[in-house]
């Protein structure tokens, strides 16, 4: 049979499967070990094994078994006479019947019904490949150079990871762009099958030992085969992988951005990343090395985010649709319990990489990553992954990982200072920085009309918004918009055409744009707010940066971070003369000319927040103080220090649109911190 008809011929064999199922037939008892197989056009089957198992709820699982490793598949669910396993790391299900030759058939295909492929299997089989032929087995145990070859000739090198056990064994082939992790199989003579499966594109190999102990052979998918020419080379290797994907500026800073599950856009210039180097990973969650990589990152993070470092990752996926893309990413945040941002980057193809990271010169494959210092620039660039199944390549990489963040975080004092200036004069202009702010208005209770007409309750600026845009219904804390046929208002790139809900929790409030003004709602005690910015404003251009006090060592202090014993309140007040009680996160004490002094911090997420003033306020710098940002992890350290050359104006110095806070009286101190920013020439 030809490929062309085979794969014409899925589709109606597993609609036939479908109908096959007979109700009245009992299931079977299903817990236990399962031998799958794919059919192939050519007769033979690729086969996998799988494990379904229960837990302590009374729910089922399913495991895929390869050699050794034990890969959670997903929750199997009995439907009628039919079992599906929802493979949700790769938006696919298995579904398989008992059919009138008591056999189970079915289909793998995705979760939305397209690309489905027939699939058989049989309870209680822990065989792989079933062979008549018990001739010993040769030993192909070691490391090959290797060259595949596809059906247009293009060839790529591989290193080939051969192990073997008696007539058992496996291989990991190692390219240029990561591994084909874990594959078992059978040793006959000189011939073996290995085959591999975790749920997504089961592969195949399988060929033969030449008497010159060179392998010949065949890499066999569900549409593609591969020729495999190796030759046993303990010595082989791969090009550096520091090597392969380059930038079109090496000197150039770099700059993204690009939206998370929950529809926020997700920029280095966001306060999380502040001054700190940056780790991001290009992958996608339909590919294994990735996910091998997400298994490492994620453990790797919890343990080291202290240190002041963070990743992102963008994923590019199967189909380029953000609300496909919203369910991977949360689902892929979930199976490997991950902490940092994901971001949706496209469509999986390299073109498309190129397109949201016009800064690469070239793209070698998924998974590759950055190494981002926090002035922006690229420290270095690894493409692939060496995952677990490659043994000391797996090794190698963690500890060149573990070398370039440690360069990343090993700076001088001058150096953490000037890198601080440069992202703190990103972070103003930013999508959410300050400088674009273009006003700040309080609703009333009810309808408040908004436009560019003076007339409206709400007036935006002209030639950026209709006369008469729609109106802002403020019902307690809640806030609705209402648009006006004429006016293109969209939240996540969606417009809006009626009557939507855009605020009732502070966590949560949505970013509106109409061109290029963009706005969303704010809550100040009482009082409820929308923030509009524009991003293309004026106040961007006028900017001509900020001036500094010479950075000084001796600035920056030991210093003691103290928790209070039990909750406690200070009042902070702000701009509008509100007075807000604020927990106290604690106190910082330090020393200076042989006095002791301590500042109130209160907390913001992350960080210790510490609004201060002092002799040089209303002089040479802003009269209603400066703020002071502290990881609260190096808060705690035993080497703290207080690090004044990093007190900075507040908001209200760059807009009048800002509500700021100001210094309560036990935050002023008593002398000159002649030290971080200076009074901005402009206010």
């Amino acid at each position: 049979m030809s490929k062309k008809l085979y794969y014409r011929m899925i589709g109606v064999m597993a609609m036939s499967f479908a109908f096959l199922w007979v109700s009245s037939q009992p299931l079977t008892e299903i817990k236990g070990n399962w031998r799958g197989a794919f059919p192939l056009y050519n007769g033979e089957e690729i086969p996998f094994n799988f494990s379904v198992q229960e837990d302590s709820s009374g729910k089922l699982s399913v495991y895929f078994l390869n050699g050794k490793e034990l890969y959670y598949g997903g929750k199997l669910v009995k439907v009628k006479d039919s079992i599906q396993v929802w493979i949700n790391q790769f938006d696919r299900v298995m579904v398989l019947g008992i059919t009138k030759d008591k056999r189970w058939k079915g289909i793998w295909r995705r979760q939305s019904g397209e690309d489905a492929f027939p699939i058989y299997a049989e309870p209680n089989n822990e065989e792989r490949f079933i062979w008549d032929n018990n001739t010993a087995p040769a030993n192909l145990a070691g490391k090959y150079d290797v060259v595949f070859t596809n059906d247009s000739g293009k060839q790529v090198k591989a290193i080939g990871l051969f192990t073997q056990d008696k007539n058992t064994g496996g291989v990991t082939f190692l390219r240029p762009s990561g591994d084909s992790r874990y594959s078992y199989g059978r040793v006959q003579g000189n011939q073996f099958k290995f085959s591999l499966f975790i749920g997504y594109s089961p592969l195949m190999f399988m060929g033969s030992i030449e008497p010159d102990g060179s392998i010949k052979g065949v890499q066999q998918g569900l549409k593609t085969v591969q020729l495999i020419r190796a030759y046993k080379n303990e010595q082989a290797r791969l090009p550096d992988p520091s090597t392969l994907t380059r930038l079109k500026d090496y000197t150039a800073p770099i700059q993204f951005s690009l939206m998370n599950a929950k529809g926020k856009k997700i920029s280095l210039d966001d306060s999380a990343y502040f001054n700190k180097p940056v780790i991001l990973t290009i992958g996608g969650t339909w590919c294994p090395n990735c996910a091998d990589e997400a298994i490492f990152l994620s453990d790797w993070y919890k343990k080291n985010k202290q240190r002041g470092i963070e990743i992102i990752t963008t994923q590019f996926e199967i189909v380029n649709n953000y609300a496909y893309a919203q369910k991977t990413m949360t689902r892929f945040k979930e199976k490997f319990d991950i902490e940092y941002e994901q971001v949706f980057g496209g469509e999986s193809n390299g073109n498309s990489v190129l397109q949201t990271f016009p800064f690469l010169s070239n793209f070698t494959g998924f998974p590759t990553t950055l190494f981002i210092r926090s002035d922006r620039t690229i420290q270095n660039i690894h493409a692939g992954f060496s995952g677990p199944a490659t043994g000391a390549y797996f090794q190698q990489f963690k500890d060149s990982f573990n070398h370039h963040v440690d360069a990343l975080l090993q700076k001088s004092h001058a150096d953490q200072i000037e890198d601080w200036k440069r992202a703190r004069v990103r972070a103003l202009k930013a999508t959410d920085g300050w400088l674009n702010l273009e006003g700040l208005f309080w609703l009333e209770e009810g309808n408040n009309t908004v436009g560019a007409d003076k007339k409206n309750a709400i007036v935006f600026p002209k030639t950026k918004i209709s006369l008469q845009a729609g109106y802002f219904l403020r019902k307690g804390d809640s806030v609705w918009l209402v648009p006006d046929a004429n006016t293109a208002f969209t939240i996540n790139r969606k417009r809006i055409t009626r009557k939507t809900l855009i605020f009732s929790n502070p966590g949560e409030a949505a970013i509106v744009s109409s061109g290029s003004l963009q706005f969303n709602i704010i809550k100040r005690s009482e009082k409820i707010g929308i923030r509009l910015r524009d991003l293309q404003s004026a106040n961007l251009t006028r900017f001509k940066g900020i001036n500094y006090f010479p950075t000084d060592s001796s600035w920056k202090i030991k210093a003691q971070f103290i928790k209070p014993a039990f909750k406690q309140n200070i009042i902070i007040k702000n701009a509008l003369g509100q007075e807000n009680p604020t927990e106290l996160a604690g106190k910082i004490r330090f020393e200076y000319k042989g006095i002791f002094y301590t500042l109130d911090a209160i907390s913001e997420g992350d960080y210790l927040l510490v609004v201060m003033g002092d002799n040089t306020s209303g002089n040479s710098t802003y009269a209603a103080g400066r703020f002071l940002y502290i990881p609260k992890t190096e808060a705690e350290k035993d080497d703290f220090h207080i690090d004044f050359n990093m007190a900075y104006n507040p908001p209200c110095v760059f807009t009048p649109f800002a509500t700021c806070p100001i210094p309560p009286p036990q935050n002023i101190l008593p002398f000159g911190v002649m030290a971080g920013e200076k009074m901005y020439e402009h206010h």
